[in-house]
């Protein structure tokens, strides 16, 4: 989001970055400014709009199992469970693939006018979803309409941040995106009371105005601090690839992404399939949303202090355990295993999360990190895609601890990448103890 600088301001951030400190910034006198904000008054009240802003839009991604769990016994009964997971599954694919074409556009025309017109979208999408009972309805309000609307409000939301913060940027980052997982734990706790007392169409309704007032306090309190620029750039580049660190990185992401959205869509349809109670499908969401946002919040503090790829890395070998080690033998065996190895679950993801975005910060210069940040995602969308479909098809034909198997591979194939990603950071020399 920076103009490029000119030869010294190019020296003097390349000698920040090897002191661990700030980036340089270019000021219209030809000066330059070491410092980002990375707090005051105006810093924090930009995080909570973005937050607030990521509640309804993210939020209710993360809690779209419900809504795909219920329409899938609903209105779309007739249809399968891959083919209703293709609504969930586009939905959340425009939401990361347009996402990356909106920064161009953040950088022209600033957050707040980009805002408004997404979060007007949004709240149309969730007007005319409350009216859905076809599976065309729902295809071109909740995926195609929803999915555009988030991928402006949510892009939006996030970049603005990085004009306050830098050396706390994964911490902002996990708070900023702690507001996906405030919204996916309660969203389902409030279909749940909604969806029994005044059936699907008005409690959508509701949902639409909590979004309406999210989206309205955010717009208030988002706002951009560096000059606009009016000079395009690519945000995807498959050039980039030439780097094997992006590589590797890409391909955890894309395992990272596969099995986040995938859990999120088929958990309730995977508590079902398991015999367990109506309650255990609103709740197990609920537990790993809650965990989740600890855990887009937690790590991201340690990794600023310990090292970005270190926590990742933790986390994925802590998470993979539990999954192949506890849920696939015991997890549809009583309710409270399963909101255990789903809490820790939870608390995992929520760090891939916040994190990986981080990751990818680390892997080039700042006036590249737009570019690797776009290549990478937007694989990791066709991942997103993916997902839902296959393990709706799985969880269907075979049984639910096929789904969870499956899930635990990805994410070893996630494991192994990360792990080669950090290994080409320090340049083929692996170190143990180094902050990375």
């Amino acid at each position: 989001m920076h103009q490029a600088a000119r030869p010294i301001n190019h020296e003097l951030t390349e000698l920040a970055r090897e002191l661990d400190t700030v980036p340089v910034e270019d000021l219209p006198d030809g000066g330059v400014s070491l410092a980002f904000p990375e707090g005051g008054r105006d810093a924090w009240t930009c995080l909570l709009g973005s937050f607030l802003i990521l509640f309804p839009s993210f939020g209710f991604q993360t809690a779209v199992g419900v809504v795909q769990d219920y329409i899938s016994t609903h209105q779309l009964a007739d249809y399968s469970v891959r083919d209703v997971g293709m609504i969930t599954a586009v939905l959340v694919f425009l939401t990361l693939f347009l996402g990356v074409q909106v920064g161009p556009l953040f950088d022209r025309y600033g957050p707040r006018g980009l805002l408004i017109c997404g979060s007007l979208a949004s709240f149309s999408s969730y007007m005319l979803l409350a009216q859905c009972s076809k599976y065309w309805h729902f295809m071109l309000c909740l995926s195609i309409l929803g999915g555009i609307s988030s991928a402006v409000v949510t892009t939006v939301a996030i970049a603005a941040l990085s004009h306050w913060f830098y050396r706390r940027r994964a911490l902002a980052s996990g708070i900023c995106m702690a507001g996906s997982s405030a919204g996916g734990a309660i969203i389902p706790l409030v279909l749940r009371t909604l969806l029994q007392k005044y059936g699907w169409t008005w409690s959508i309704r509701i949902i639409a105005f909590m979004a309406l007032a999210c989206y309205a306090t955010g717009i208030m309190l988002v706002k951009g601090r560096l000059p606009i620029s009016t000079q395009s750039r690519a945000l995807i580049d498959f050039r980039a690839f030439k780097s094997p660190r992006l590589c590797f990185l890409a391909v955890a992401v894309f395992a990272f992404e596969f099995i986040i959205f995938g859990c999120a869509a088929l958990l309730p349809t995977y508590v079902r399939y398991t015999g367990l109670s109506l309650d255990v499908q609103f709740y197990s969401l609920t537990v790993l949303n809650s965990m989740s946002l600890v855990g887009r919040i937690i790590p991201g503090f340690a990794a600023d202090q310990i090292g970005r790829f270190n926590i990742l890395l933790s986390l994925v070998v802590i998470t993979l355990v539990v999954m192949a080690g506890v849920w696939l033998p015991f997890g549809a065996h009583n309710e409270a295993t399963l909101y255990a190895v789903v809490a820790i679950y939870g608390f995992g993801s929520g760090g891939w999360v916040s994190l990986a975005p981080v990751c990818a910060g680390q892997l080039c210069r700042t006036e590249e990190y737009g570019r690797f940040y776009g290549t990478i995602y937007c694989v990791a969308a066709f991942g997103v895609l993916l997902t839902v479909p296959i393990g709706g098809e799985l969880i269907q034909s075979t049984t639910p601890k096929a789904l969870v198997g499956f899930y635990s591979a990805v994410l070893f194939i996630g494991l192994v990448s990360i792990t080669l990603s950090r290994w080409a950071v320090l340049d083929w020399n692996w170190k143990w103890k180094v902050k990375v």
